[in-house]
Order: C-alpha cells, then structure tokens, then sequence
C-alpha cells in the first residue's frame, strides 16, 4: 500500500504515477468527523458501514461483482468520504493536484481536501455531483447516486458508479495503467446507468463501448488504435 508521504514523494520528484486504487490507500487514520462546507457537507465513516448502508457492492461493474480478488481488495477500506444530498465542489477531485497544493504551493487545503489525502479513497455521493475536474486515479472508488457534472472527468482503475447522468462539460478521458491487460479494464471498473454526454472522449487501453452515449456526445476515440506508439489517452499537444 501506498502511504501520503509517498504520495507526496511521486509530487516532489515530478513522477506522474498510475497506482491502483489498493495501492493508494493512507496510512495514517481519520477518526469519525463530519465536516459542514458551502452545499457539501460530509463525513468520515468506517468503510463497512457505508458500504453495506448504500450497498455499494451490488452498484460495481458485473465484471468486478465476479472477480473474487477485487472484492476482496474492496472489503479491505477502512474509511470512506460520505456527501449527503447534491454536492457543489470549488475543488478538484484529484490526489495529485492535491498533494502538489499542499507540498509544492504551500496552499492551505480545504478540509474535504485535507480528508481525501489522510483517509482511504473511497467517496460515496448521496445525491448530484457538480465539480471542476474528477479524477479516479489513485481512488479506491467513487459512487454517485445521482448524477454527474464536472468539466473534466478522468477515470482510471478504480471503481466508478453513476446513478444518473454523466456529463464532462469539457472531455472524458479514460485510461489503463499500461497496455498489458485484457482491454475490458473500462468496462470492469466503470458503471454508468444513465446516459455519458462530453465534446471530447479519447480512451487508452481502457474503452468505454460498454456505457450509453447521449446523441449529442463526441464518439470515443481508441487512442492506442489512432497511435500504436502512444502511452496514454493525451499523447499529443491538445489533445485534451
């Protein structure tokens, strides 16, 4: 497993590591807190309570239901970030960007910030989710049982449930840790009940056919079938 300070070592030595969601997992323990933001408050609960609350087994991908592994690994969380009702966030979802403010920016964190980085990362939503950009990677998972409106939305191997809607105002980008899986990984770790809408989808290695595309969304790009040397869903300048 992963710990913060490692975490923050990836920041400092400018290394963009692709953990999976196991592997992220702190440290460091966070004790039972609910905290009030701006149309989001949340709480830090045992893992185990939250996911048999909001029976978040039954919500994974059918794939990762029948991998005994992954719901091993699953089981093995011991806290979670629970969101109850729709939830409006200034701050990106992403433990990277995160870590980078607080080690290189010296930028004070907000406290769902400060939680994601101490606690494991698995995040439940109880409502709508609306943010700036959602990344998955280096999560344990993330729930949302209603819908989703972010401008950028970045999914990698960690489980990710939608309820509703899914809409990435600016790209949906999706990826696999490397090009040596079974190229289901898209389809194992992301589960979109409603419709996926974005102006630009580009997928590595990680294909997203499985979800329901609204009419007016961009059609997924297959990077590693566009450039066979490439080595991730952005590989060139504007790209997203």
């Amino acid at each position: 497993m992963f710990s913060l300070s490692r975490i923050i070592a990836s920041v400092l030595a400018g290394a963009a590591l692709v953990l999976s969601p196991m592997q992220a997992r702190a440290l460091k323990p966070v004790p039972k807190q609910s905290v009030a933001l701006p149309n989001a408050p949340f709480s830090v609960l045992p893992a185990k309570e939250v996911i048999k609350r909001y029976k978040l087994v039954s919500l994974l991908s059918p794939l990762a239901r029948k991998s005994e592994d992954t719901l091993s690994e699953f089981a093995e969380v011991e806290k979670a970030i629970v969101f109850e009702g729709n939830v409006t966030l200034d701050e990106n979802i992403n433990i990277l960007h995160i870590a980078s403010k607080k080690t290189l920016s010296k930028k004070t964190l907000s406290t769902f910030e400060d939680a994601l980085l101490e606690s494991d990362r698995l995040i439940v939503v109880n409502g709508d989710l609306d943010c700036r950009g959602l990344d998955t990677g280096m999560m344990h998972g993330v729930f949302v049982l209603g819908n989703v409106n972010c401008e950028t939305v970045s999914l990698g191997m960690a489980h990710f449930y939608v309820k509703g809607n899914l809409v990435a105002r600016k790209y949906l980008l999706g990826s696999a840790e490397d090009d040596e899986g079974y190229g289901n990984e898209g389809e194992q770790q992301v589960r979109v009940d409603g419709t996926v809408s974005a102006p630009k989808v580009r997928t590595w290695h990680f294909g997203l056919g499985h979800l329901k595309f609204a009419k007016n969304s961009a059609e997924e790009v297959l990077v590693e079938q566009e450039d066979r040397q490439s080595s991730g869903p952005c590989n060139r300048d504007k790209d997203c």
